[in-house]
C-alpha cells in the first residue's frame, strides 16, 4: 500500500519533489531539492474486509529556503484537495485527509516544511 500511496502523491505533486519512503536523509546532492517524505502510520484493524491504512506526508522546501514556505503550503493543500476527489491509488476506494496541514516548521537546514496525515480505504 505504501508504494501505491507514493504513486498517488507523485501523480498530484509531479516530478518537482525527491520522494522518500520514511524519513529523508539530507545530503549535498539534494540540498536544492524539495522533498516529499511518506511514512506509513499503521491504522486501525481491518473491519470485515476493509483496511484503513494511514500515512503521513511531510513536504519540505530546499535547504536555506524559508521563503519557500508559501509554495510548500500550496502543495500540501493540493494534496488535501486531491483527497476530496476521485483520484485514488490502485485498488483503493478512497483517500481522505485526516485533519488540516501542520506547519510551517523549519528544519536545522532551514527547510520549510508542512505535514498532513491521510487515510486510505482499501
Amino acid at each position: 500500500m505504501l508504494n501505491e500511496f507514493k504513486e498517488w502523491a507523485e501523480a498530484v505533486l509531479g516530478s518537482a519533489y525527491v520522494y522518500s519512503m520514511g524519513m529523508w536523509t539530507d545530503r549535498p546532492g539534494i540540498a536544492e531539492s524539495k522533498i516529499c517524505a511518506i511514512q506509513g502510520n499503521g491504522g486501525p484493524g481491518p473491519d470485515v474486509d476493509d483496511r484503513r491504512a494511514r500515512f503521513r506526508v511531510i513536504l519540505l522546501g530546499p535547504a536555506n529556503g524559508r521563503q519557500h514556505a508559501a509554495a510548500i503550503m500550496a502543495d500540501v493543500q493540493a494534496l488535501a484537495l486531491a483527497a476530496l476527489g476521485d483520484s485514488v491509488p490502485c485498488g483503493a476506494a478512497r483517500v481522505r485527509a485526516i485533519g488540516e496541514p501542520t506547519g510551517p516548521g523549519y528544519t536545522n537546514e532551514t527547510r520549510a516544511w508542512f505535514s498532513l496525515d491521510f487515510e486510505v480505504l482499501f
